[in-house]
């Protein structure tokens, strides 16, 4: 069998990898140090992505000499240190999962997940888990999501009743679920493609916050053409290399009236003359959508 020289990135240790090859091999590699010369930090290869490799006959562990262009990531500002840090890559789907309750839903991260995909080239998905829990009633802050292009999905741990478009979805795309601890991702991957058996939290009865169970990102094939990049739940999720002056092209509602504002640079914050805050006072945008986005302009 001929040697591999490219494969996708399946899961990641310090100063490891470990690729999978099209023929469904696992390889354990370590990458080139040039990949990291404009970096003190080795946060240049993340999962999903496809790399470039060299290995000879006897070689135990590959080197990775360097990565395929993506088509689509997922990033954010690396906890504690000013760099980048890649969650996932070449992804077509994120799932942005909310809990309806334990913990309580922040619908503030929903925003920011939504910005970090239009940034990353990937197709959001609001999933709703725990809907049993308010007894299948709709939560009101969902209604600012439903005026917006975005398609919403449920999911109910207890009664083990999912949204039929969820495990088509999943097992036709590269996805990556993203969300707070205890809101049910893994959970839910389980449930959907039993035999998997990841690990699952619970929420602490005091601070009503899930314990991180996925303690780093994982590619899992749940299907012939599925994958799911399971992530730790985000606690902190600052955006990479986003000026704060084009957040409103990240809101496409917001985008859409941008140009009925007197002034062409109207950041629809202080200014007089706004179209967009006239139009949501009128109610025509959601009161709640344009709070999330100045929330993110503010920072």
């Amino acid at each position: 069998m001929p040697l591999p020289t490219t494969a996708i990135v399946i899961r990641r240790t310090k100063g490891f990898y470990y690729l999978r090859t099209l023929e469904g091999l696992e390889i354990e590699c370590k990458a080139k140090g040039a990949l990291f010369r404009n970096s003190r930090y080795d946060n240049q290869i993340a999962v999903g992505d496809q790399v470039n490799l060299q290995m000879t006959e006897g070689q135990e562990i590959g080197m990775i000499t360097d990565i395929v262009e993506r088509k689509s990531y997922l990033s954010r500002v690396r906890v504690g240190i000013m760099a980048e840090q890649v969650i996932a890559a070449n992804v077509d789907l994120m799932f942005i999962t909310i809990a309806a309750k334990e913990p309580e839903p922040r619908p503030g991260l929903i925003w920011r997940m939504l910005v970090a995909a239009n940034l990353g080239n990937v197709r959001p998905i609001l999933l709703l888990t725990k809907t049993d829990l308010i007894h299948y009633h709709e939560p009101g802050w969902l209604a600012a999501f439903q005026d917006i292009d975005l398609e919403i999905l449920t999911s109910s741990k207890k009664t083990g009743h999912d949204d039929n478009r969820l495990s088509d979805l999943i097992g036709d795309n590269t996805s990556v679920f993203v969300g707070h601890s205890g809101v049910g991702k893994s959970s839910l991957i389980n449930r959907l493609f039993p035999g998997l058996d990841l690990k699952v939290g619970s929420v602490n009865e005091k601070t009503s916050k899930g314990s991180h169970t996925t303690t780093y990102a994982q590619m899992i094939q749940v299907a012939e053409s599925g994958f799911v990049i399971d992530t730790p739940g985000v606690r902190e999720f600052g955006f990479w290399n986003l000026d704060k002056e084009n957040i409103r092209d990240y809101f496409p509602v917001i985008r859409q009236y941008s140009g009925h504002c007197k002034h062409s640079d109207c950041q629809h914050m202080p200014e007089p003359h706004c179209f967009v805050k006239a139009e949501v006072e009128a109610g025509r945008i959601h009161k709640d959508l344009y709070q999330g986005y100045v929330k993110l302009f503010a920072e």
